[in-house]
């Protein structure tokens, strides 16, 4: 069938044959679009009736508040599925925008088909259902890992927390960071020029260093 691959590299689906996929492909009424990096997938207050899942590129999940202040809420990647947290809680609007950083490929699934379990009650949506529960705890956790970082009172502290938290996922100095600037200054919620203008005095004194996406944390000092 077609996409089967990508398909198959998704946590989604990776437990699926290709013939109980292709079943699920017909029940779940999919749709594949490839988007232009930019491009907008799903748009703010759009009403969920398809969820969309990326199987190939990554996208961005951006919310914009009634005063045009833009912030950057998550990173989706390849076999996430954007807006399951809303359509389960009965939401009938997306609160966010998602927008794809780079060529993206997505499959739309109906939302009532996806989350309803069917009359057969088959055992290949009992294990979407169960993959979709670990993915909502995931992004929980993803979202708490957010806040941690957005607690913090100075632009320093915050930078140091996600820089911190980021080094300790890819167990290295080293790591690259999934936002330019702009990004990440929107994800921290903080003054573009201010953060920009933090980094330069904490490269200066030797606390990280960093060229475009790529960081290295060579001491965690706050003072």
């Amino acid at each position: 069938m077609e996409h089967f691959k990508e398909l198959s590299n998704t946590k989604l689906f990776a437990e699926i044959g290709e013939l109980d996929c292709q079943a699920m492909m017909y029940c779940f009424k999919t749709k594949f679009k490839v988007f232009s990096k930019n491009q907008r997938i799903i748009e703010q207050g759009e009403a969920i009736e398809n969820l969309p899942i990326i199987l190939k590129g990554a996208g961005m999940v951006e919310h914009v508040d009634k005063m045009g202040n833009i912030s950057i809420v998550l990173q989706m990647n390849v076999g996430d599925v954007y807006g399951i947290e809303s359509a389960y809680a009965g939401q009938e609007f997306f609160n966010d925008s998602l927008i794809a950083t780079e060529k993206t490929l997505v499959m739309f699934m109906n939302k009532h088909r996806l989350i309803t379990p069917c009359q057969n009650k088959c055992k290949r949506h009992e294990l979407v259902v169960k993959s979709l529960m670990q993915m909502i705890a995931v992004r929980n956790g993803e979202l708490l890992n957010k806040l941690t970082h957005m607690s913090k009172k100075s632009i320093r502290d915050k930078l140091l927390s996600y820089f911190s938290h980021m080094s300790a996922l890819t167990n290295s100095q080293y790591f690259e960071i999934p936002f330019n600037k702009t990004e990440l200054a929107n994800y921290l919620s903080v003054d573009r020029s201010a953060m920009s203008t933090e980094l330069t005095k904490m490269k200066n004194e030797g606390i990280i260093d960093f060229d475009k996406k790529e960081y290295r944390l060579i001491r965690n000092n706050k003072g």
